[in-house]
């Protein structure tokens, strides 16, 4: 196919007859010239020749401006019939021969139709005026011409077709770059200013992130000190009241029956104000991500007995049955007994509160990866809606109106979130029929369902995925406490003493020690480089806050809220003690620990004070026996208190029950000095060692971060 355009081709055309012509004239007047330079002049007919080639020349140009077709005909024509004219002339046979020459050039400029009347005009013009002998060779001659000539123009304009059809391809390319360039300009411009909005919105999500952020600790922190601030004059209602119920004789008349039913009501809707504290104080504590499991290796079954014990006296006095189905080869469980007693504990009540006839079943089922248990009533049920939004904080089920049957709306949710903390779900279902009733059922995972991960570096891909088996070993159960609630990601086994120690070592067989540099447990590491599995021992100091109260003299440390029972096991390990010592700002709870004391002995000598300084004036007239002391105090504070006794001679043997709002971790020992060190018998590989120090390095974390995060993560205590 053709892809030579019209103009192309015209302007093609028009430039090879340019240059014919131009060639044809100068050709003749170089032949004027040399007739008239060289000797002997040319004959007048190759003159008048020469001048009618010439004439034909200019006559073929002039037409060219309006018709090129005819010019080129025109041209073909004339020099033919001089060509002709000359042979008659001369009778020269070389000068048919530029008939072929003209046929060429007819070849290449004129279309098919005029070419064919050019080549009948000059076949007729050889015949008329050839002799028969130089026919033959001419019109062959001619034939050639046309056949190389045709073939050539063929070839020719087929390259040329070639050649424009990748010229247009190429400039169709170059448009398409340009376009494109464009494009991309245009792009790379909008790019810039989708980035420019995209930095604009990521600050702005930052912002706003760090403003939830903020919000959410505030939240929390706002809803832990105003529990905080509620715990005391509730623990100050809870304390008389069950004081009043308990042991009404230490106000040496007895209380009028009148008012027994309303001090049990009191006292029921305390507990109950009690409870609800606690749980947005844990609710809270969640939702600040402080809240952590204790995850043991436990039997379920025998969690639920005790629970089940717990409340079977209320099933019993309901008049409803009670019922276990529990299966005999149920595996041991990692997980918070206590957590889990607290949950069952609230399906339980719950179940009570919701059921009046019928019964209440536990069922256990072991499935492939989990262990789901349920609490089944027969009660009022629940409805669809109901079942929507059970979960939800403070949602209350309508169908309940009497204040001593409602809850605190927050026990479902606390216990789905601590279901989660195990790596459960909680799920509640009922047909939504009365006496039907419903089902709340949880599921724990057979297995740890949290999996360490070993910080890497770049040329070293060992993520860990084995669960390491530690073996904590440290005298005081608040260090064991916290390691086995942070070292989830093991599997955690702790001791409390060296011999309990050695007893586990062998039918543990750990593959970390984890000890306390400020111990002594040498027959401990004499074991454990014995065997034949050779743990690695890890040393580092591990002061916690009560330790380092009770190196200061203190004899025991209870956290408030304190309850008369906390204080009847308190004073156990003091049965001698009888002159005993309060000393506490808030002169209420100072009443209270009182009322509480002489309920528990009416023969305690009771002595109180409401200030640091009052308290140390009448113990050095009288030294007590035993002294209860708050340790936030205006003025001079428990720790002051502690520090003058230590310096009175008469003082320093007094025992000292010291009391704090705040827990020992969160008041001593901010921070930990000491030298982290660990041993392993078989070496280190080099990669090890480097893998080791990498996680060292990943684990520091700078001052500056710290104490941000401190800043941003402290809870908040009255």
């Amino acid at each position: 196919m053709n892809h030579i355009s019209t103009d192309q081709e015209r302007a093609m055309k028009h430039g090879f007859l340019n240059i014919i012509l131009a060639l044809v004239a100068i050709g003749v007047w170089a032949t004027i010239a040399a007739g008239d330079i060289l000797p002997g002049s040319l004959p007048n007919i190759i003159m008048f020749d020469a001048v009618i080639i010439m004439g034909i020349c200019g006559v073929s140009t002039l037409i060219k401006m309006r018709s090129f077709n005819l010019a080129c005909l025109f041209f073909q024509i004339g020099i033919g019939l001089v060509a002709a004219q000359i042979y008659l002339a001369n009778a020269s046979a070389p000068v048919l021969y530029l008939i072929p020459a003209l046929l060429t050039i007819a070849v290449i400029l004129l279309p098919l139709p005029l070419f064919a009347l050019t080549c009948i005009f000059h076949a007729l013009l050889i015949v008329t005026v050839a002799p028969g002998a130089q026919i033959p060779p001419v019109l062959t001659l001619i034939v050639a011409h046309i056949v190389i000539v045709g073939t050539l123009k063929r070839y020719f304009v087929a390259e040329l077709s070639i050649s424009q059809r990748f010229q247009d391809y190429a400039a169709d390319q170059m448009l398409e770059a340009r376009e494109s360039r464009a494009k991309l300009v245009q792009t790379t411009k909008q790019l810039q200013e989708y980035q420019e909005r995209l930095r604009v919105t990521n600050q702005k999500l930052e912002i706003a992130f760090e403003q939830a952020e903020e919000s959410r600790q505030l939240k929390a922190r706002f809803a832990a000190n105003v529990s905080h601030e509620l715990r005391t004059p509730i623990n100050l209602i809870v304390g008389f009241s069950e004081v009043m119920i308990l042991a009404p004789e230490v106000y040496d008349q007895p209380l009028p029956a009148a008012y027994r039913a309303d001090i049990h009501a009191v006292y029921r809707n305390a507990k109950y104000l009690q409870d609800l504290i606690n749980d947005v104080l844990d609710i809270s504590q969640l939702e600040a991500r402080h809240l952590a499991i204790v995850k043991e290796k436990c039997n379920l079954r025998d969690c639920v007995r005790e629970t089940a014990n717990m409340v079977k006296d209320l099933i019993a006095k309901k008049g409803l049955d009670f019922r276990l189905d529990i299966p005999e080869d149920l595996p041991e469980l990692w997980f918070d007994p206590v957590r889990i007693r607290q949950i069952l504990l609230n399906l339980l009540v719950n179940a009570v509160r919701f059921t009046s006839q019928g019964s209440i079943t536990i069922e256990i089922t072991v499935g492939e990866s989990q262990v789901v248990t349920s609490v089944v009533d027969t009660g009022i049920g629940l409805s669809a809606d109901d079942i929507d939004h059970i979960f939800e904080e403070f949602y209350q089920v309508d169908t309940v109106n009497r204040m001593l049957d409602k809850g605190s709306g927050l026990g479902l949710t606390l216990s789905r979130e601590l279901i989660r903390l195990h790596g459960g779900e909680m799920k509640a279902s009922s047909p939504g029929i009365p006496g039907q009733g419903s089902r709340f059922s949880f599921a724990l995972p057979t297995t740890s369902n949290l999996v360490a991960q070993m910080p890497t570096i770049n040329h070293l891909s060992s993520t860990s995925t084995v669960q390491r088996r530690v073996l904590v070993a440290h005298e005081d159960e608040a260090v064991t406490a916290f390691l086995l609630r942070y070292l989830r990601s093991h599997k955690v086994v702790a001791c409390n003493s060296e011999a309990e120690a050695l007893q586990t070592l062998s039918r543990f067989e750990p593959d970390v020690l984890l000890l306390a540099r400020d111990h002594s447990y040498q027959r401990l590491l004499d074991r454990a480089r014995k065997l034949d599995f050779a743990p690695n021992v890890i040393t580092l100091p591990m002061p916690s806050g009560r330790a380092a109260i009770m190196e200061r003299g203190v004899a025991e440390y209870l956290v408030k809220p304190v309850s008369r029972e906390t204080i009847s096991r308190a004073l156990a390990r003091f049965e001698h003690a009888r002159a005993i010592m309060i000393i506490d700002d808030n002169r209420d709870i100072v009443r209270l620990y009182s009322q509480t004391l002489r309920s528990i002995n009416a023969g305690f000598r009771i002595r109180t004070a409401f200030d640091g300084a009052t308290g140390l004036a009448i113990m050095q007239d009288d030294p007590p026996d035993l002294l209860i002391l708050d340790v936030l105090m205006p003025g001079m504070d428990g720790f002051a208190v502690l520090e003058t006794m230590r310096g009175d001679e008469r003082l320093r043997q007094a025992p000292i029950i010291l009391i704090s709002a705040k827990g020992a971790s969160e008041s001593i020992t901010p921070n930990i000095y000491g030298d982290i060190t660990l041993e392993r018998r078989s070496g280190y590989s080099p990669l090890e060692l480097v893998a080791s120090i990498q996680a060292l390095i990943d684990g520091i974390r700078q001052p500056v971060e710290l104490n941000a995060s401190r800043a941003r993560n402290a809870p908040a205590h009255s």
